[in-house]
């Protein structure tokens, strides 16, 4: 009896042991440990804990939708019981006209060939494996919400999966398509945030960009027609042709969202800038290249700056896309009149912000709806250093004062004629009164702050302070406390009243 007892027991360890081994290798699998592509130490530390996204995708350019199954490992990092859920529904802020997410005096622009409607339309919802319930609602059915059975206590794991269509709509804005390009830009239901004010669950906001999200860990697989070419956020795995469709396999660790861009008129030029390659996706080729050389010396300077970025890829792609950059996690997306040779001085300028902004959004989040000034006031002076850095003392001051002070300031003043100007950048981003408010207070006003800063400082504390900065915040999500509070540390003085003095109109 002793005798089988024991080789019971040796049997149940070999099995637990086999166990382990599978599960180890399907977290190394999902973290892109087992592929030849390295994998910087740093984020294979980050992304523990980390939600996990697992989306497969079928894209039907000729009808302009994507088939999607989605599975999700949701980890409650709240510190609290939760007994619902929220996820955000971007793609359905396109959906009506009458709530739209421009300007009335945009709607021309976003859409020239007249309104087309987009939208995400949710099949099936499954909890742990079984159907469950679900409730869309919010100002234009942007929200998800999922009912549990019972409470996931703090540190717990639930099993989600969901079965949706999108539909793109034809519109020149961040998500949707035009005649060269596919933008698949914030189109899935992706986790709100739940921080120290609960549930975040603002809507589209048709000024600044309406976004928060928490770092989390992404493998998506995209089955496309094989002509096209696609761009995203991520490493690309593999490619797999078959029957006039290559399906790409892509993993991305500790990113804050999941981009991607498709088109069947994509040129492509690379450079390896140490462990990252730099692609420019574009279909204008008198400029393509330039952009892929203002990104390389951008994101080269910003890492001797600000520290190193993480990530294995960085791809500029040109677009059907009219508000000149927007940033995602390892892309960004380029308004295609830049690639214009007249309009040069403003794509290097626009080259530049927008990979600046994968340190000051990307790396060290923000809710950018409440808090925007602290990631564009610095990604705005950030772009103003990278000219002293490539051309010197006397073209930073030129850019400085009129890309800043004179060219967004000083024209505050004029704008807003003889009325009193409400000066204050911390504030929501639908209390500006038009996008026009909203970029010369929060990116002009926002990047005086930190000129001032430095100069109070010096330089060499001032970059200190922004090494510190980046150093303790990245794959996290800040506030103004945060910052101020990092700065503090970093020099030893209380800078409080300097921020203060510039935040508020007081």
């Amino acid at each position: 009896m002793g005798f089988l007892m024991n080789r019971k027991v040796k049997y149940l360890l070999i099995s637990l042991l086999v166990i382990a081994l599978l599960v180890g290798l399907f977290y190394a699998d999902m973290l892109g440990l087992n592929d030849k592509t390295d994998v910087n130490p740093k984020l294979v530390e980050a992304s523990k804990g980390l939600n996990q996204y697992e989306i497969s995708v079928n894209f039907d350019p000729a009808n302009k939708i994507l088939q999607c199954e989605q599975k999700v490992e949701y980890i409650n990092n709240s510190g609290h019981d939760l007994t619902h859920l929220y996820f955000h529904l971007y793609p359905n802020a396109f959906r009506y006209e009458e709530k739209p997410v421009f300007d009335k005096a945009e709607m021309k622009r976003a859409y020239p060939n007249g309104f087309s409607s987009g939208g995400l339309d949710m099949k099936q919802v499954l909890i742990e494996g079984k159907e469950s319930d679900f409730l869309i609602g919010g100002y234009s059915e942007n929200l998800l919400m999922l009912l549990m059975d019972g409470s996931l206590a703090p540190g717990e794991t639930v099993s989600l999966e969901m079965k949706y269509t999108v539909q793109m709509p034809n519109c020149l804005g961040r998500f949707g398509y035009g005649d060269n390009t596919f933008k698949v830009v914030n189109w899935y239901p992706i986790a709100s945030v739940y921080d120290d004010s609960g549930w975040n669950l603002d809507r589209y906001y048709s000024i600044g960009d309406p976004f928060y999200s928490d770092a989390a860990n992404y493998r998506i697989t995209i089955k496309a027609p094989d002509d096209y070419i696609i761009a995203s956020t991520g490493d690309i795995k593999k490619e797999i042709e078959m029957d006039g469709q290559i399906t790409w396999e892509i993993d991305a660790l500790a990113v804050r969202d999941f981009a991607w861009l498709a088109s069947d008129a994509f040129i492509t030029a690379s450079k390896d800038l140490g462990n990252t390659t730099i692609t420019s996706y574009y279909y204008t080729e008198e400029t393509g290249e330039k952009a892929l050389d203002y990104a390389a010396v951008s994101l080269e300077f910003f890492n001797k700056s600000f520290g190193e970025y993480p990530y294995n890829h960085f791809s500029v792609v040109e677009s059907d896309f009219y508000i000149g950059g927007m940033e995602y996690p390892n892309l960004i997306m380029m308004d295609h009149s830049l690639y214009s040779s007249y309009h040069i001085d403003s794509l290097e300028f626009v080259t530049v912000h927008e990979p600046a902004h994968q340190w000051w959004y990307g790396l060290v989040g923000i809710n950018q709806i409440t808090d925007a000034w602290i990631d564009e006031g610095l990604t705005e002076y950030s772009t103003v250093l990278y000219y002293g850095h490539r051309y010197g003392q006397e073209k930073e001051n030129e850019i400085y004062n009129s890309m800043i002070a004179e060219g967004k300031y000083n024209y505050l003043q004029v704008y807003a004629g003889p009325e009193q100007v409400d000066e204050t950048i911390h504030r929501p981003s639908y209390e500006f009164s038009d996008w026009i408010m909203y970029d010369l207070l929060v990116y002009g006003k926002g990047a005086m702050m930190f000129h001032d800063l430095r100069r109070k400082m010096g330089g060499d504390l001032f970059f200190h302070a922004l090494r510190e900065y980046y150093n303790e915040y990245q794959f996290q999500n800040v506030s103004k406390k945060d910052m101020i509070s990092a700065f503090n540390r970093s020099t030893g003085q209380n800078w409080e009243e300097h921020f203060n003095k510039w935040l508020y109109d007081e």
